[in-house]
């Protein structure tokens, strides 16, 4: 696959020279580049308006050859589209045509949508986007190049990190489980309960990131998804990068990892895995939404998570 598709579901650009370089530098990894004639337009904060928007979703996904359609950012705007969408006719457009949809952060609820109307794993790439990630001008970072290249040559999947964990009791114990990998935004994903689009995923390996928000409003997201009936049918909480603020002084020794803690504890069952290197980061992992994959720690807390897709 080397025909790359640039398209702008969400925010309008916020500095349009970060695309020219990410289009430049995937070049130079071998795709040939295209814009959707709407990838640059602003009407207010979004990339144009509902109609516009979901016009460049459709024809993107229409592309008639195999294509890689990377979103060139976030930000905010699907959730205004998604009563508007059709799913299924765009998750049939992705499996038969054989694209992969690249994109992570508000791309959240369009890959979710997507998997529950019955797009393939191996079309739904959470990893990332055009101008945060190969926009700078110093160039893509080589790890996340190197997870984003095997992921999209070869279909595969392996990120390992060093994982402090709410749920094993010692350092010498061992965890394994498979299950189906999926997840993103955590704000995106809760944004989803009671909506027609949040997929059911039982068994499942759930990795979530956000941004910029503090330890208790991240705790108070995951008891969220807790209360709802979504951590108790995983077998693994993954979390990744959450870029959150420095505990304050009210916060008293209170920190993500707290937080964790009490989510596992009232969960009673599913380890809740931290510093998983993805989200709104650099270097950035990737993964296939909903495709099949493998979890392991060993003991030291040394974290492995991979796919085979294809």
């Amino acid at each position: 696959m080397n025909q790359l598709v640039f398209f702008s579901p969400s925010g309008a650009l916020i500095d349009e020279a970060l695309l020219d370089r990410a289009s430049l530098q995937l070049q130079s990894l071998g795709f040939a580049t295209a814009e959707m004639p709407e990838t640059r337009l602003r009407v207010q904060r979004f990339a144009g308006d509902e109609t516009t928007r979901c016009s460049s979703i459709e024809h993107a996904f229409k592309t008639q050859t195999p294509a890689l359609l990377m979103a060139t950012r976030g930000g905010y705007g699907l959730s205004r589209l998604l009563p508007t969408l059709n799913f299924p006719e765009l998750a049939r457009c992705l499996n038969e045509h054989g694209h992969l949809l690249s994109g992570h952060s508000d791309i959240t609820s369009l890959q979710l949508a997507l998997l529950n109307a019955g797009a393939k794993p191996a079309t739904l790439l959470h990893g990332p986007m055009a101008c945060f990630d190969f926009g700078p001008q110093e160039g893509v970072d080589a790890q996340t190049k190197e997870h984003f290249l095997r992921a999209v040559q070869h279909g595969q999947v392996d990120v390992q990190w060093h994982a402090p964990c709410a749920g094993l009791q010692s350092a010498t114990e061992k965890l394994h489980v498979s299950g189906p990998v999926w997840g993103g935004n955590l704000t995106l994903l809760c944004s989803l309960i009671g909506t027609p689009w949040l997929p059911t995923v039982p068994g499942g390996i759930l990795v979530l990131e956000d941004v910029n928000e503090p330890a208790y409003k991240i705790e108070r997201m995951l008891l969220q998804l807790l209360h709802a009936g979504v951590l108790a049918q995983q077998q693994a909480i993954v979390l990744g990068n959450f870029c959150e603020p420095k505990p304050g002084n009210h916060d008293n020794g209170y920190t993500l990892h707290s937080a964790a803690q009490f989510v596992h504890q009232q969960l009673g069952r599913a380890p809740v895995i931290l510093e998983f290197p993805f989200g709104h980061c650099t270097p950035k992992a990737c993964w296939f939404q909903g495709g099949q994959g493998q979890l392991s720690i060993e003991a030291g807390q040394a974290a492995r998570l991979t796919q085979i897709l294809r």
